[in-house]
């Protein structure tokens, strides 16, 4: 009670004065103990303010769209390979006669003349046939096909995860940067990269390479920019949510471009074949680009369009995280980082996640080519139905994670329900993926791949979710060093299964799909055990001036128990009016 107060009582009655005296303290008390406990006995839950609709949510929209740029510039590669690349195959005589018997069938040619007019394509059949018989021959429709061996197909799969490797670098920047200028950059890494990919791969496959290794920068850029600005812009109950929405555009992306590319693969006319798709992904990334340049914001404070009371809740929930102001933090706490169990579990259980996902998301294709003997158009579309399983899986399931984690008191705490979501993501993710090479019906195998899917969507509410909570004020650097060791076994991943899939047979995608399993499978053991996703004692205020860490105590006390003080103090001026009276 301040002096003014004091001398006020000062001139009231005894009686008066004892009665002021003894409520106020009472009450102190019970703010004290309120406030230890976690407890806002105040009318602050009218502060609350819904998601939906609201400015965040928008934020949200914004930066599912950018993920959606990211998995049509990325995926489409996985279907481009069955039309873009020649699968050569060596005529015997019989089988060449027999092919130049049904060319001759659908030319214009006259008993007389007993000759048939040869198209070009038919004269390079008939000179190869006369070199010999050990001369490798390929359907002409293949002629303007790339010559790739599956070694170099390899590496290009791979060369955006060496890419995404430069996020071992961009995560420790991103929580100090602008979100949305790094997220530029991003986006005009990815439109660049796909619109220049047709116009050298007849150059050289290395070209390629490094233009895929660009896109893949791209994404060490998006990722982590874009998980350090949900930590900025939604409250922890409601991070669960918003990390399975935004990261659904992998999905909604890859569910877009994949049915489109299947399209293109069978048109060859001006705006079909393989180098239409990557226009097309640069055309969406554009637009996207775009829009995130005129609507997005780094921060509440500069959105144009948010409310002010909902500027002040989200202000008022992140204050009371104590992470301070991102400007006034300093280096990140390294050597706290580098003890952090729960960081080392996370980051495994994150790369036994990813890697079967290579299979889900890039090599699909060529399975359901090479195995399920599919045509080019009807490959984008089914490759797209486990994706489509895969986005309803994890958006549902972060939902349902933050009801369970939100209410108070919550359900199941944080630890707990990662722990269980990501249970049974793997056990479900190891044992569909394990089965699907023994299965010998289409739609059955088909079946099994989207419920793959189904389960791995729940690894969303799972490890990434746990990851993202351990350390919220450096949210971007811990994304940033468990994405760029994922990147490390992905290249791995990706080398090693096209050196198995020299020719594509069903033996060859079995031992992929087992190697696949047994990893999917390990964090049933490892993270249930010693998973978490608890925030770690070191992740508040480090790092922090003692300026500023006095100040963000400060402001940390002021949104707590000094504002139930301050409505306490209300009550008693109240009070003291109505004993006046």
């Amino acid at each position: 009670m301040n002096n003014l107060g004091k001398m006020h009582l000062q001139n009231l009655p005894d009686s008066l004065r004892h009665f002021i005296y003894e409520k106020y303290h009472g009450m102190v008390k019970i703010a004290t103990e309120n406030h230890e406990k976690g407890v806002d006995t105040g009318p602050s839950e009218k502060g609350k303010h819904k998601i939906f609709p609201s400015s965040r949510f928008f934020i949200a929209i914004l930066l599912c769209l950018c993920f959606v740029s990211l998995a049509v510039s990325t995926s489409n590669l996985g279907v481009s390979m069955t039309c873009m690349v020649k699968k050569t195959s060596t005529l015997s005589e019989s089988e060449y006669t027999d092919e130049m018997a049904s060319m001759k069938r659908d030319v214009n040619w006259t008993r007389t003349e007993r000759s048939v007019t040869e198209t070009p394509c038919m004269e390079r059949k008939r000179r190869a046939s006369e070199a010999g018989d050990d001369v490798e021959k390929v359907h002409c429709s293949q002629a303007n096909l790339l010559s790739w061996t599956p070694l170099e197909q390899g590496f290009v799969f791979a060369a955006q995860n060496v890419g995404s490797l430069a996020m071992l670098v961009s995560g420790t920047l991103s929580d100090r940067l602008n979100s949305k200028w790094t997220i530029c950059v991003a986006l005009t890494l990815i439109v660049v990269s796909n619109a220049v990919i047709p116009l050298v791969a007849h150059t050289s496959v290395w070209l390629v390479f490094a233009f895929r290794v660009v896109c893949g920068m791209g994404d060490a850029f998006l990722f982590p920019s874009a998980t350090s600005l949900i930590t900025r812009w939604f409250p922890p109950k409601e991070r669960p949510f918003a990390i399975g929405f935004v990261t659904g555009g992998r999905q909604i992306g890859s569910l877009l471009i994949m049915p489109l590319a299947g399209i293109l693969c069978e048109q060859r006319g001006q705006f079909g074949g393989w180098t239409a798709i990557f226009y097309l992904s640069a055309g969406i990334g554009s637009v996207i680009l775009v829009i995130w340049l005129v609507l997005s914001a780094d921060k509440p404070s500069k959105q144009f369009c948010i409310s002010e009371a909902e500027q002040k809740y989200i202000s008022r929930k992140i204050e009371e995280e104590s992470l301070g102001k991102r400007t006034e933090r300093g280096s990140p706490p390294w050597s706290k980082i580098a003890r952090c169990r729960a960081l080392y579990v996370g980051i495994f259980a994150l790369v036994c996640h990813e890697y079967p996902l290579v299979i889900m998301l890039q090599l699909l294709p060529m399975y359901l080519r090479d195995v399920l003997q599919l045509p080019s158009g009807l490959t984008g579309l089914i490759a797209a139905l486990p994706i489509g399983i895969l986005w309803i899986s994890k958006t549902l399931s972060s939902s349902l994670s933050s009801v369970l984690t939100a209410r108070k008191p919550p359900i199941l705490s944080k630890t707990t329900s990662c722990k269980m979501f990501n249970l049974i993501a793997s056990l479900g993710l190891g044992i569909c993926i394990g089965a699907t090479p023994f299965v010998h019906s289409t739609a059955f195998c088909i079946v099994l791949l989207c419920l793959a899917n189904g389960f791995a969507g729940l690894h969303t509410p799972g490890v990434q979710t746990a990851l993202v909570q351990i350390a919220p004020a450096y949210s971007g650097v811990l994304t940033g060093i468990s994405f760029g060791v994922v990147a490390m076994f992905s290249i791995g991943n990706k080398l090693l299964s096209n050196f198995i899939l020299t020719e594509g047979t069903p033996d060859q995608w079995k031992i992929v799909f087992l190697i696949s399993a047994v990893v999917a499978i390990l964090p049933v053991f490892f993270f249930t055990l010693w998973g978490s996703a608890d925030r770690e004692p070191w992740a508040t205020n480090q790092g922090m001036s003692p300026e500023a860490e006095t100040q963000s105590q400060r402001s940390q006390s002021s949104n707590g128990s000094d504002n139930t003080l301050t409505r306490y103090a209300a009550a008693i001026n109240k009070d003291l009016d109505l004993e006046a009276a």
